[in-house]
């Protein structure tokens, strides 16, 4: 009788129907679990918050065959690459507000000074001179089917994008959502690049065509260096050149 007094006494103390009505939030940083242990309540371990490393799998993609105009390819896939024109983005600016610039050269200084800036502070000892030193790398793209500027998509790239966009000729529908990103390879170096702001080229001596920024961190020269393009299965990967724990073979 002592006994069940003693329980009964405990049970009124601890009050165990208003700790079943406890939230947990692992956000907050809270120690559940060692707060009522002490009370006997049966507690459930939160689940770790999932991670994502940079682990030997980071690089890894899938076979994906791809629709072209005229021809379909396979990837992974290796061939040749034109340089392509700068994109508008989101954070370049024209004035009375248009999203596009009138011509190809309109404000396209800051616009270059700005991706270089970003692009020496992934690739130290880069030389702004070497890298936009031909005409096409310092216009923005000629108004084929849109505005200057605009690739195939109304849909403008960040300035962290464009500078590492790619683009095939894609047919139609093939063509991947905008900041699809994908894995470009070449002698041992890789660039996680996006596509689908832009459609082209024509020419099926070309796979596609690279922004001189993708070219520049590959060591690869436009139309004659042989580059391999992979699916990227990590789409949370950033734009830019990236070490893969195992090189890809060209």
């Amino acid at each position: 009788m002592k006994t069940n007094l003693i329980i009964l006494s405990l049970v009124a103390l601890l009050g165990a129907p208003a700790m079943a009505q406890v939230d947990f939030d692992s956000s907050s940083g809270f120690d559940l679990k060692g707060s009522i242990a002490s009370a006997g309540a049966d507690i459930q371990e939160p689940v770790a918050e999932r991670v994502v490393e940079k682990s030997a799998n980071a690089c890894e993609g899938y076979s994906l065959k791809m629709r072209l105009r005229g021809r379909s390819v396979t990837l992974p896939a290796s061939g040749l690459w034109t340089l392509e024109s700068h994109l508008a983005t989101k954070e370049d600016s024209f004035p009375n507000s248009r999203s596009f610039p009138r011509n190809v050269r309109e404000n396209i200084p800051g616009h270059i000074a700005k991706s270089c800036d970003m692009l020496a502070r992934l690739i130290p000892g880069t030389d702004c001179g070497s890298v936009y030193d031909s005409k096409w790398a310092k216009e923005w793209t000629p108004p084929e089917h849109g505005k200057a500027g605009q690739g195939a998509v109304s849909a403008r790239p960040s300035a962290e994008e464009e500078m590492w966009i790619f683009n095939m000729m894609w047919s139609g529908k093939a063509m991947p959502k905008p900041g699809t990103k994908f894995l470009a390879s070449f002698n041992g170096k890789n660039v996680v690049v996006v596509g689908g702001y832009e459609r082209g080229p024509s020419s099926k001596h070309f796979l596609g065509g690279f922004q001189k920024e993708v070219l520049w961190a590959l060591g690869a020269t436009e139309d004659s260096s042989r580059v391999k393009l992979s699916t990227l299965s990590d789409q949370n990967l950033p734009p830019g050149p990236i070490k893969c724990p195992q090189q890809p073979e060209n």
